[in-house]
């Protein structure tokens, strides 16, 4: 492979990664990392001030804020450095990419490859968040590289470990590993070092029965329970209020929901636990609806729209101009649509080899590792290069039958985004409610309760019982009318937002500080 190649191929990631992440990161959501971006920002700001095990024993895997706090030692506390952070991890991805399909198939292969990972405006978009996604998937890329080379190394292994304490649910790729790389498995205990040392962390600060994160119980439950829909990625309601002890900035809504069903004496992986069986025993007595909602899920997983989850993509289409025609739209999603170009050719290329069963099967675990929780962009994306390690080579082998095949498939995959395309309105995300909450805090008032009006109707439309941030938007243009003095609005917002939840302890105490009523 030719420095040429890689320079160019990486010159171009990097140019339009700037052209579609500058304008996002100079509006008013730039400087407002959203949910789980929020949670890790506060929380590497903490490990990096010295407070290193915070939050622990962990309700998420703590891999990715650990090492953001590493970079905040550096830099100080930096949503840009953040965001640089994740660009590095998916630059080095599009080079793995490259670097793999070149050595079994090939200069145009490859640069094809490159090009298809690194044109996808969901992994643009994502690549300056401050999610574990860009880190997650470099991880299982380096792993899987590590296997592929044409002498495997044993480091495979440990990357794979680095990545099961980023997202647990990488710990599916173990036994496929095995499999597929039976030479190396004497060195196979390399798997476990990461995965022990945050294993240690929990056990010493109080939960030995916590190997990574607790948070799989409650997710379970979220995607695989009685009110789950397949993509909505929101908590439980909770019974009744409670207040959590934590006095840390940041509580995770999962996290403080889950805990408040089962309130008393638990450990976090006790309650992790007790989600689990609350959700088998639901799979148990009602298989048919749970066999429904699996194959939503898998119409879902196949589609090439791209599912909010904390971030909406095509939301922020309209603060990044060259996000346009790389993401698309809910009806035309461009980024999605990517594979789909390319797997007709690739199907029609002939029987699989030997060399494409590794690529295959790392797709496949993947996506089987999504279901049993929620369909979401941020979930799925980390199938995306294996999928196009596998693909592109295959579209290769007859470029030009490729080519007139091609259309087939992406009218296959407008079919289905005309079938899941509404999953992006009703998805759990309320991306104007986050957008309002930023321009407000940057003194743009006016645009900011234009967008929490809005927010207000996107959480109306729900009609499963969600709050969706209505209730909190109502509280702050309850603020806002307050702040100008309109003191009528301001109690009626209040009263409102009471009514939507009726033990809101903010709306409550700022409506009783008004009327001088008690509530």
């Amino acid at each position: 492979m030719s420095g040429k190649d890689v320079f160019s191929v990486l010159l171009g990631f990097t140019l339009l990664w700037i052209a579609v992440s500058v304008p996002i990161l100079s509006s008013p959501l730039g400087h407002y990392p959203v949910i789980d971006a929020s949670w890790h920002y506060l929380w590497a700001d903490e490990a990096a001030s010295g407070n290193t095990f915070v939050y622990a024993p962990y309700f998420r895997a703590p891999l990715y804020p650990l090492i953001l706090s590493l970079v905040f030692r550096l830099t100080g506390s930096s949503i840009t450095a953040g965001a640089i952070l994740s660009y590095l991890f998916s630059l080095f991805t599009v080079h793995l990419v490259q670097r793999m399909v070149y050595a079994s198939a090939g200069r145009r292969a490859s640069i094809l490859a490159a090009c298809a990972v690194g044109l996808n405006g969901a992994f643009l978009f994502y690549s300056s968040s401050l999610l574990i996604t860009p880190m997650y998937v470099f991880l299982l890329i380096l792993s899987f590289f590590l296997f592929q080379k044409e002498k495997p190394s044993p480091l495979g292994w440990f990357v794979l470990g680095l990545a099961v304490v980023t997202r647990p649910s990488a710990i599916l790729l173990l036994p496929v590993s095995f499999i597929l790389y039976r030479q190396l498995w004497r060195s196979s205990w390399l798997f476990l070092l990461p995965v022990v040392f945050i294993w240690t962390v929990n056990w010493t600060q109080g939960d030995a029965g916590n190997i990574v994160s607790s948070q799989g119980g409650i997710n379970l439950y979220i995607g695989s329970g009685p009110e789950a829909d397949g993509y909505t990625s929101f908590a439980p309601a909770a019974e009744g209020r409670w207040a959590p002890e934590d006095d840390l900035p940041y509580v995770d809504n999962v996290w403080a929901a889950g805990n408040a069903v089962f309130n008393g004496d638990f450990s976090p992986s006790e309650i992790s636990r007790l989600w689990i069986h609350r959700t088998l025993e639901y799979v148990w007595s009602e298989p048919g609806n749970s066999t429904k909602l699996l194959l939503r899920k898998l119409l879902y997983l196949v589609s090439p729209v791209a599912i909010p989850s904390n971030y909406d993509i095509y939301y922020y289409t309209s603060y990044s101009p060259l996000l346009v025609p790389l993401a698309g739209s809910p009806g035309i999603p461009v980024s999605g649509l990517i594979l789909w170009f390319l797997l007709p050719g690739a199907l029609a290329a002939g029987s699989f080899d030997k060399k494409e069963k590794g690529p295959l099967l790392w797709a496949a675990v993947l996506a089987c590792g999504v279901l049993p929780f929620f369909v979401t962009a941020r979930f799925v994306l980390p199938v995306m290069p294996f999928m196009v390690i596998l693909l592109a080579p295959r579209f290769m082998r007859q470029p030009g039958k490729s080519l007139v095949l091609a259309p087939l498939g992406v009218l296959a995959g407008l079919s289905l985004a005309l079938l899941t395309s509404s999953t992006v309105r009703s998805g759990g995300v309320n991306m104007a409610f986050h957008d309002g909450v930023a321009h407000c805090q940057q003194d743009l008032v006016e645009r900011g309760e234009y967008l929490l009006l809005m927010a207000v109707e996107v959480a109306m439309d729900r009609e499963d019982g969600i709050d969706l941030n209505g209730t909190d938007a109502l509280y702050n243009l309850g603020i806002i009318a307050f702040r100008r003095l309109d003191f009528q609005s301001a109690e009626e917002y209040w009263r409102m937002a009471l009514e939507r939840d009726p033990g809101n302890i903010q709306a409550g105490e700022a409506l009783q500080g008004l009327t001088g009523q008690s509530l």
